[in-house]
């Protein structure tokens, strides 16, 4: 009000002033050195006897020095009052200074932990008196645009203390801040667990923070702590028995998720096929899960974003922490480089099982009567540097490396009688000789390089040069031969050989943007871009052959397949804005473009959401997204090895295509308690598969076929956030669904994870500050699959006859329902002020469920009549049955 009256005052005094010489023409001296403005102005006005009107509250704090004699009024004026939002004017016989109606200064700055150094992602900023607020960006940066005055300023970030500060905003302000760690273990209330800019307002397409605290203290796979196997507790993610199986959210595909680590697309995230993820969680600092409504600034994928941040390191204090479990040891060191100013991460981890696997295999195979072993060995390693250059530079170096090593290998021996002959039947001996070894490699490397820039208080830009690189190489063979023993001569010999390999590198370049100078509005844009280079290959056969030669190669062997090489070209650029008080937008475009040789491929993709706060504790959410994805994952389910295939689109292969579109409720419907419901319904085109029969793939393009497929489904979560019982009960409906033209008759068929029901419960119970108990029971319908129902002889020009296996219609069956229940407790012991000892003891599939991983189609020979013939037997297959398991660490 004062403000607006002032406004009309100017104008009746500019309408109305004399013709008489104005008084900021009048001719003044001063001379000030090293003065705050308020001093200048009173000096100025008492020495040259003029009557300076103004607030000292609208005064920002600056130090002027000036030196001028004999000058006009309004250039002195003009000089002190440079580079800030006041203005002055003539009236009556006095100046006025003042700052227009309306006027906005921003509050900017980087948010980080008071003991470690490292910066807080999507820590929330909110201003008491407006309502406004923001997050911080996933280098810790906030930038909040806020009328002049009196501001009162609330930072907030789960498992932090809420600060306050007050400002009074007369220019912009930087503001650092170092939020200290609560005191208490006890969670501080959340209205919801997706992410806020706005207390109690999730952001549209901001995804759910998947929380580091529970991914340790809920029970474990051999008491490893893993943000993956996390993720299969949420509804709407699927894997296979016990972690097998990758990764599928919404009916879509394994290799449909985006998911990185700083930044960095990640082709492989599994060790052993599954049951652990490459991402060790000591070197994990956030991690954020997107299922639908997906920002402009993620693309590449069609199903879901996992965005991994890692650990910067201490840049205050030299820290180590050790594990060491039954199935793995871990070490993790950071500290600072230059104290304040540069600090280092490194974490290492291996695994243990191979000490007693080979062993107890060994043991086990000579029970069977074979000779033979099986071995596994996988290691992590996670590295960073940062450096702040000054306070509005900053450079990160980060790495990663991971590899598996399995090997499966065997031979055994048996002697066979069979009573042969029609008139007088004599027994003739036989032996019985099977031999096989499976030999898998596989392995990723990610790097980045990044320089975070502050051009000013509202543009902050993020420049990286990123690679990622995966190996994976599969040796196989498996004989067994039929030798009679009185003519030393093989009767038949059954092969099973593959070479199979694959490797990947891309190297990129990123260049992103957060620009937020206008009030309500958050704009984000960037370009990118990246060469890949692809070296596809796979080789797979059986066959069958009488007499004494040797198997020296399958017949037409191919030679690995070409090499394919692409660039990919990427802008964006998207805008979450807010109109009125409640109601959030998020609207953008991803502009993608893949050139590959002898075609480009272009896409333009909408993306679109919003957020409308009902009241304090519902909210209503809707969302589209339309997606590309250029590369594909091709796997053979008839092989029993992971032989998963990256592949490129061509000129041949098109790029897959999908959209996807939802609603969604929160209701906190009482503190620390809230509920969530999610509808979806997604369509996907240009899937890609092998074509039914395909064996020898010294082409992949030719032996692959096109096709569509649709999800859709709702989901529900109920949780508790607060108090010493925390936790959720998920539940899924879902519908998924696959049709291409040269599998199952061109006729449409259920996909191997259209599970239809989903129960997923997880709890944690704190009974006091040195132990809490936990647990987690999953249920789901048995996922779709096709056994072999009958076999039939085919006649091949110049093969002869051919034993073929009936599969009847694709995934016409259901495997068992899958449920398991796993239990555990942590014990948490001070030893001294900084020296913390964690023993979680545990049980993994308390009930001992065998649940099925596949079914097997093995082989023995058998006597009929006077004749001996091979008969197939169908085995199930189950993994891993109760498991206790027992994790200790350390940490100072």
């Amino acid at each position: 009000m004062k403000q607006l009256l002032l406004f009309f005052l100017l104008l009746f005094s500019f309408l109305f002033t004399s013709h008489a010489q104005r008084l900021v023409e009048r001719r003044v001296s001063l001379a000030v050195e090293d003065a705050t403005l308020e001093e200048a102005l009173y000096q100025l006005a008492d020495q040259n006897g003029i009557l300076l009107s103004f607030s000292n509250d609208i005064l920002p704090a600056r130090r002027v020095s000036m030196q001028m004699d004999q000058v006009s009024l309004k250039l002195v004026l003009a000089q002190l009052l440079q580079n800030t939002a006041l203005q002055y004017q003539e009236i009556g016989n006095q100046v006025v200074i003042f700052l227009p109606p309306e006027t906005t200064f921003t509050i900017s700055g980087f948010l980080e932990d008071a003991r470690t150094g490292e910066r807080l992602i999507n820590a929330n900023i909110l201003e008491r008196n407006s309502g406004r607020g923001t997050a911080s960006n996933e280098y810790g940066f906030y930038s909040l645009p806020l009328p002049a005055g009196k501001v009162v300023l609330a930072f907030s970030y789960l498992g932090y203390e809420t600060q306050e500060k007050e400002f009074v905003l007369r220019e912009p302000v930087l503001f650092n801040l170092a939020m200290k760690a609560s005191l208490t273990l006890e969670p501080v209330e959340v209205v919801s667990q997706r992410i806020t800019s706005i207390a109690g307002v999730p952001v549209p397409g901001a995804g759910q923070e998947i929380d580091i605290y529970e991914a340790e203290h809920l029970p474990t796979l051999g008491g490893e702590s893993d943000i993956i196997r996390l993720t299969h507790l949420l509804p709407g993610v699927q894997t296979g028995t016990d972690g097998v199986g990758g990764l599928h959210i919404r009916g879509g595909d394994n290799g449909q998720n985006l998911i990185m680590i700083d930044g960095v697309p990640v082709y492989n995230i599994a060790h052993a096929a599954g049951l652990f993820s490459v991402f060790n969680s000591h070197a994990v600092r956030s991690a954020r899960l997107i299922k639908g409504g997906f920002p402009a600034r993620y693309g590449g994928r069609l199903s879901s974003v996992l965005d991994i941040r890692t650990r910067e390191g201490n840049s205050k204090n030299f820290g180590l922490r050790g594990d060491v479990g039954m199935l793995s040891g871990r070490l993790s060191v950071e500290g600072p480089i230059v104290r304040e100013k540069a600090s280092f991460f490194l974490s290492g981890r291996w695994s243990l099982a191979d000490w007693y696997l080979q062993p107890l295999t060994r043991g086990l195979k000579e029970e069977k009567g074979e000779d033979g072993f099986i071995g596994y060995h996988f290691y992590d390693l996670n590295a960073k540097l940062n450096y702040e250059l000054s306070g509005r530079d900053h450079l990160y170096l980060s790495y990663y490396s991971g590899s598996d090593r399995y090997t499966n290998q065997g031979q055994a021996s048996d002697t066979l009688a069979f009573a042969e002959g029609s008139q007088q039947p004599a027994t003739n001996f036989y032996r019985f000789d099977r031999q096989y070894k499976d030999a898998v490699s596989w392995g990723n490397r990610v790097a980045s390089l990044r320089w975070n820039h502050l051009f000013s208080d509202n543009l902050f830009a993020n420049l990286a040069l990123t690679y990622s690189g995966l190996d994976v190489r599969i040796n196989y063979f498996a004989v067994d031969s039929l030798f009679q023993l009185s003519t030393q001569h093989t009767v038949n010999r059954l092969f099973e050989v593959g070479y199979y390999s694959s490797s990947i590198e891309d190297v990129g370049a990123r260049l992103d943007f957060d620009y937020l100078a206008i009030p309500h509005h958050y704009i984000r844009f960037g370009i990118n871009l990246a060469h890949h280079d692809f070296l596809p290959g796979l080789l797979a056969g059986t066959g069958e052959k009488s007499g004494n030669g040797e198997i020296d190669s399958l017949p037409g062997s191919p030679e690995i397949s070409r090499r394919a090489v692409a660039m990919e070209y990427v802008a964006y650029i998207e805008d979450e804005f807010r109109l009125g008080r409640n109601l959030i937008l998020n609207a953008g475009l991803h502009a993608a473009a893949f050139s590959t040789p002898g075609k480009a491929y272009w896409s333009i993709q909408p993306r679109l959401s919003a957020n409308w706060q009902v009241s304090k504790r519902i909210g209503l959410e809707a969302y589209y997204s339309r997606m590309q994805q250029p590369v594909h994952l091709l796997s053979n389910s008839a092989v029993g090895l992971p032989t998963e295939l990256w592949v490129p689109s061509t000129d041949k292969v098109a790029p897959q295509e999908g959209w996807q579109l939802g609603m969604a409720a929160n209701w906190a419907f009482r503190p620390g308690w809230s509920v969530e419901l999610d509808g979806y319904f997604k369509s996907m085109d240009n899937l890609l598969a092998y074509s039914e029969g395909a064996l020898f793939l010294n082409d992949w393009e030719e032996n692959v076929t096109a096709g569509s497929g649709t999800a859709y489904g709702t989901e529900a979560l109920l949780r508790k956030s607060s108090g010493k019982l925390r936790g959720w009960l998920g539940y899924s409906l879902a519908w998924a669904d696959r049709q291409y033209e040269q599998i199952n008759n061109g006729q449409p068929y259920p996909y191997k994870f259209d599970r239809r029901h989903e129960f997923k419960l997880a709890l944690m119970y704190r009974i006091q500050d040195w132990v809490d108990l936990s647990a987690s029971w999953v249920y789901s319908t048995g996922f779709a699959f096709s056994p072999p129902i009958g076999q039939y002889e085919v006649i091949i020009p110049g093969v002869g006859p051919v034993q073929a296996i009936d599969f009847g219609d694709k995934n016409a069956f259901r495997m068992p329902a899958y449920h398991r229940l796993d239990v555990a407790a942590n014990f948490y012991i001070q030893t001294d002020t900084r020296l913390r000892h964690t023993i979680n003891v545990g049980v993994y599939n308390l009930y001992n469920r065998r649940n099925p991983l596949y079914y097997d189609l093995r082989s023995r020979y058998v006597q009929d009549g006077n004749n001996i013939r091979t008969q197939k037997e169908f085995v199930q297959v189950w993994l891993i049955p109760m498991l206790p398991s027992l994790n200790y660490s350390i940490q100072f």
